[in-house]
């Protein structure tokens, strides 16, 4: 049976080896190998639809929020994002996983830099307008430009990366990003669980 082709932010040659010194047994296997899930044992009373159910579960998980950012031309794009983690310190790497229908997904490709701006507590409704959920009257986003990369002014940390590697993750893509700049302001982060905002007691 043939493999089906590769998503196009996928068909890009790969340099020799994907890993480098990892543990014997990393990299061996193809992300195409993986063998189709069975189905997932959930309790009872979260309704018919196990895929909002296991959402409804992972959200439980309580993470910051971040705006995720690039540019093409003179525009940018921007995605409210939780699923952000950081990877590595020598080398500095992190991790963003992009649903594959958003036009983020599409933009981002190795070699493209990213913007990742971990938001302040007071920025709910730019998460909100990343979010395509903005309300009229709402603050207009502001962006600094740091190695010809936006990211989010005001926000509580940023980092600039570059896709060092991209990986399919099923309905998402994984871009993982060699970091090139940081910076941060005193403050306190937005926080979210259960599908709701939260605040720091």
């Amino acid at each position: 049976m043939s493999q089906p082709p590769k998503p196009p932010e996928f068909a890009l040659p790969l340099p020799e080896v994907a890993v480098w010194a990892g543990p014997e047994g990393i990299g061996d296997t193809a992300f195409e190998d993986v063998a189709e899930a069975p189905g997932v044992d959930l309790p009872e009373g979260l309704g018919p639809d196990s895929r909002l159910a296991l959402r409804k579960m992972l959200g439980l998980f309580a993470t910051g929020v971040t705006i995720v950012t690039t540019r093409v031309g003179e525009q940018v794009h921007g995605m409210t994002a939780n699923a952000f983690m950081s990877v590595s310190l020598e080398p500095p790497l992190i991790l963003v996983s992009i649903d594959r229908r958003t036009t983020m997904c599409r933009l981002l490709h190795e070699g493209r830099r990213y913007g990742v701006s971990i938001l302040h507590e007071e920025q709910r409704e730019l998460s909100d307008h990343f979010a395509r959920r903005a309300v009229d009257g709402g603050p207009e986003p502001r962006f600094h430009l740091v190695y010809e990369t936006p990211v989010l002014e005001g926000a509580l940390a940023t980092f600039v990366a570059s896709v060092a590697r991209s990986y399919w993750g099923g309905d998402h893509s994984l871009f993982l990003g060699q970091v090139e700049c940081a910076r941060y302001r005193p403050g306190a982060p937005l926080l979210f669980h259960g599908g709701r905002y939260r605040r720091l007691s």
